[in-house]
This record gives C-alpha cells, sequence and structure tokens, in this order.
C-alpha cells in the first residue's frame, strides 16, 4: 500500500528515465507494442482471409495505429486523433473470413479481435495523462462512443458463440467501457502523480531555501554578535585608559583591528560559501571563480584556544579547560562546540562584567562529550537564558547534531551545556 508521500519507486523511475530520454523512449514503446502484439496480430491473421483491398488497408492502419505510440509523448492530441480515425476504420471493415473452419468455429472474425487494436488504449492514456481536464473528457468520450460502435459492428460475429446475442453484446459493450475507463483513469493518476512530485519537489527547494537563511542568520550572529562584543569591550577600555596609559589603549585598538579582521575572514568565507552553494543550485559551478573569495575553513576544537585569548585580551579571565580521553567527532558536531563556546564568551563580555572569570570546559566520558561555559559575573541586567536568539539558534544548531543543550542562570553568573553522544561506527551518535 502507497500513501502519497510514498509511491513505489520504479513509477518515479519509470518517469524519470521516460523524460530525460524523451525521442529513445518513445521509439523503445513502438518497438516493444509492435514486436509483441504487432506479432500476435500477424500470427492470429494466418487463417483469416479479406479482399486484397480490405488487406491492403487493414495492414496500412495497424501500421500507422503502431507509429502513433512514438508521437503520444510530443503530441498525446494528434496521436489519440489518428488512432481514433484509424480505429474506426479497422471497426467498420468487414469481417474476415476464417479459411480453415473447424467444427462449430467461428466462420468469420472482425479485423478489432486482432491484438494490435490494442495500440488505442496507450494512446488513450498519453491523452489522458498528458492534456488538460476538458481535453482528456473529449477523449473519453470518443473512447466510450467508440465501445458502443465497435459492440454494435462485432453483433455478427458475437451471434456465432451464443443465441443470446444481444446479452453477449452487453457483456462485450461493458467490457470495452471497463477496459477504456480503466486506462483513463490510470492516465489522470500519472497526471496528478507528475504535478504532485513538482509540487513536492518546489516545496523541498523551499523548505531548504528557509533552512539555508536559518542557517546563515545562525552564522551572521555567531561571527558578528562575538567579534562586536569583543570590539565594543575593548573599544570602551581604551577610551577609559587612553590619557593615563597610551600603550594600553594601544593594545586595545590593536585587539579591535585583529577581532575585526578575524570577522571579516570568516564574513568573506561564509559569502564564499553561499556563492558556490547558489551557483551548484543554479548549475552554474564552472563559471564561478574560487579565487575571488577565500573559502575560510569553519572553526574546529583546534581553535578554541584562539577564541579563549581573543576573550582575555577583553579584561575578562578566560580559560579553558579539558579532562578525559578525547575521541573523533564529526566536522557538524565540532562547529556545533566551537559556535557553545563562542556563545557563552559572547554572553560573559556582555554582561558578566568586570571583574569575572568564566571557564570553558570539555569533558570528555567514555560515551559523550560534555561542554560548558560558565561565568560568575553578576549579569543583572542580562535577559533569561534562552530567551535571546543567539541562545535559541544554538539550540538548535546543537539539536540538529543529536546532542541536548540547557542555559541556567547561577546564582552568580551562567552557564550554557550540551552533550554529544560519541559516534557509533557507522558515523551516528
Amino acid at each position: 500500500m502507497t500513501t502519497a508521500g510514498s509511491e513505489p519507486r520504479w513509477l518515479g523511475r519509470v518517469d524519470r528515465w521516460t523524460r530525460s530520454h524523451g525521442w529513445a523512449a518513445d521509439i523503445l514503446a513502438t518497438l516493444t507494442a509492435l514486436v509483441v502484439l504487432g506479432t500476435l496480430s500477424v500470427s492470429g491473421a494466418q487463417g483469416i482471409s479479406w479482399p486484397t483491398g480490405w488487406i491492403i488497408t487493414l495492414i496500412t492502419c495497424f501500421a500507422v495505429l503502431h507509429l502513433t505510440v512514438a508521437l503520444r509523448s510530443r503530441a498525446p492530441e494528434i496521436a489519440y486523433v489518428v488512432a481514433a480515425l484509424v480505429m474506426l476504420v479497422i471497426v467498420l471493415a468487414p469481417d474476415g473470413r476464417v479459411t480453415n473452419q473447424v467444427a462449430g468455429g467461428p466462420g468469420h472474425v472482425p479485423a478489432l479481435f486482432l491484438p494490435s487494436s490494442l495500440v488505442f488504449l496507450l494512446d488513450l492514456y498519453s491523452v489522458a495523462a498528458r492534456t488538460d481536464a476538458v481535453r482528456s473528457r473529449i477523449a473519453l468520450a470518443v473512447a466510450l462512443a467508440g465501445a458502443a460502435i465497435a459492440t454494435g459492428a462485432t453483433a455478427d460475429a458475437l451471434r456465432q458463440f451464443t443465441a443470446g446475442g444481444w446479452l453477449v453484446g452487453i457483456y462485450v459493450l461493458l467490457g470495452l467501457a471497463t477496459a477504456v475507463l480503466m486506462t483513463w483513469n490510470l492516465g489522470r493518476f500519472a497526471q496528478v502523480r507528475r504535478r504532485r512530485a513538482l509540487v513536492e519537489r518546489a516545496e523541498s527547494a523551499r523548505l531548504a531555501v528557509l533552512e539555508e537563511r536559518a542557517r546563515i542568520a545562525r552564522e551572521m550572529h555567531d561571527i558578528v554578535a562575538h567579534s562586536l562584543a569583543v570590539i565594543v569591550r575593548q573599544a570602551e577600555g581604551g577610551a577609559f585608559v587612553a590619557a593615563q596609559s597610551p600603550d594600553q589603549a594601544g593594545q586595545s585598538l590593536r585587539t579591535i583591528a585583529d577581532t575585526g579582521r578575524e570577522a571579516l575572514a570568516d564574513m568573506r568565507g561564509l559569502l564564499g560559501v553561499l556563492r558556490d552553494s547558489r551557483a551548484d543550485a543554479a548549475g552554474l559551478a564552472d563559471s564561478a571563480n574560487p579565487g575571488d573569495v577565500p573559502n575560510a575553513p569553519r572553526p574546529t576544537l583546534a581553535d578554541l584556544p584562539r577564541l579563549v585569548a581573543g576573550v582575555r585580551r577583553t579584561g575578562i579571565d578566560a580559560e579553558l579547560t579539558e579532562s578525559g580521553e578525547a575521541f573523533a567527532l564529526g566536522a557538524a558536531t565540532e562547529l556545533a562546540v566551537y559556535r557553545l563556546a563562542q556563545e557563552g564568551l559572547t554572553n560573559a563580555v556582555k554582561y558578566a562584567g568586570r571583574p569575572a572569570h568564566v571557564a570553558v570546559g570539555l569533558i570528555w566520558a567514555p560515551t559523550e562529550l560534555t561542554v560548558q561555559v560558565v561565568d560568575d559575573g553578576r549579569g543583572s541586567d542580562a535577559p533569561v537564558p534562552g530567551s535571546g536568539a543567539g541562545l535559541l539558534g544554538l539550540g538548535e544548531r546543537i539539536a540538529a547534531v543529536g546532542g541536548t543543550f540547557s542555559a541556567d542562570r547561577l546564582e552568580r553568573g551562567f552557564r550554557v551545556r550540551a552533550c554529544f553522544a560519541r559516534p557509533t561506527a557507522g558515523g551516528r551518535p
């Protein structure tokens, strides 16, 4: 049983292969119908004779009917109209005489009974699957009318099998009408499935854009908020000591310059990744010049000492501690650890005040890594932990890699904490 979101995979594969190969798929379908139905028709017509003129007409009609299969994807309406006209000729053709009649067997057979007549259903399916509702319903009405005409034209042949010919005629009409309706409905279902696939692809693209925007917002916050917090703190300190200690003011300016330079490098790297992603999505990767904007590598655990040292230069006593035996983490998890430390340090710079102590701790256990950033600042004017966009985005980032996140206000200061399960052999926690 399949649902709207889980249709058989082979249908999707056939649809994709048909769309991607174009004429090759149509020619293959034509040859398949010709080999299977055409061969059966030739074999079944061996013991049946028609007048010479009708033999030529029927051969031409069946050949044209088979050729319409090649047009059913590119021009389904034309293929269907041609097939309907050809089928009308085949239905109105005189019955063929059976040359080697057996005792009790039929003496004449309608040309409609030859297997190649089933090709008409392929054209009906195509016009139902590839045209609008109005045209497909017109095609259905034509096919049902053809079923009625075919039932009337084969009445004499049907009387050979039973005395109740009118009852058999009703059964045949119902059978033909059922075949027509089922084929038409399959075509409409194929069209609905194709449209649904387009809607799902569009929705997937929209969700991907929203997810990318959220990721960009988190990255921009992580880069800009931390850098600006350090710059503001250094500028305030430099202005305060400028008159008494020019050397310390110069140190503050150098820290501001270094922090701004690092932020610009991170921004260039982020913009470079965004540009490359858009070029790949549009199929234009070859036109991008990778030398224009350098793609800075994403931060890892090895960058934590530099991050802590930058905060220490603001006058806050920051330290990095690590205990236990480290194990390998994925790149996404390492980035989440780095952003956790960065967010905690940023909050300490903004709210902890002076003097303050902030500790970044990495606690490696056999089955998990615990990362926490704890400060003992007063935090009197700080928002409730978890209410800011930075902590909300951080929680989403950590949850995306399978971690757990918490942010708590302590009696004195704040603590942000996350736990990451050790990856298994398959690469997942």
